[in-house]
């Protein structure tokens, strides 16, 4: 296959397939959430992204293949929309997705700009399988955050953001009346 015909297949598929993919999944993933609850369901769709990158180099030598991957990829990347912002309210709480909200979306945006120019960059040095490779271990890693995460208490949850209130909210320096191991 030529670089002109895989860069329109490339094109194709972002467009259409992950388009498509896209928009239904934002509705399955919302009822993948209410099913088996929405930290579950950002876990597994954190882990399948992370597998879908650490595959897709092997991937994107078939068109069909391609399609399939930009497909996957898609459905994966519109839960976001339907998960994070029902997740937030999960873990602290309804009256306080206001204050918490912003900062997992601002989180999502720098990550928006970020990576894509660091792929560009990798890319730049031949390197671009690498950037695959590199997201697909952070997606599970986030995965692996994403069930670590122990909701705060509620009164730590009105509080807004601060570096002390974040420390103390991931319970990491909590005394617990158990005995260590």
């Amino acid at each position: 296959m030529s670089v002109a015909e895989a860069s329109a297949i490339a094109g194709t598929a972002m467009a259409v397939f992950f388009s498509l993919a896209n928009g239904i999944e934002r509705i399955v993933w919302g009822l993948l959430g209410d099913k088996l609850g929405r930290k579950n369901s950002v876990v597994i769709m954190a882990a399948s992204q992370g597998v879908l990158l650490l595959l897709s180099t092997s991937m994107a030598g078939d068109a069909t293949t391609l399609y399939l991957f930009a497909a996957l990829i898609g459905f994966n990347f519109g839960g976001n929309f339907a998960l994070f912002p029902a997740l937030t309210a999960d873990e602290f709480g309804n009256g306080a997705v206001g204050s918490n909200y912003p900062w997992v979306f601002l989180s999502y945006g720098a990550g928006g700009i970020l990576f894509p120019m660091l792929g560009g960059w990798l890319d730049d040095g031949g390197s671009f399988p690498l950037a695959f490779t590199l997201f697909g271990v952070l997606c599970l890693v986030g995965a692996a955050a994403s069930f670590l995460v122990v909701p705060p208490y509620h009164d730590e949850a009105e509080r807004l953001f601060s570096v002390h209130g974040f420390l103390h909210n991931a319970h990491l320096f909590e005394k617990t009346d158990e005995p260590s191991v």
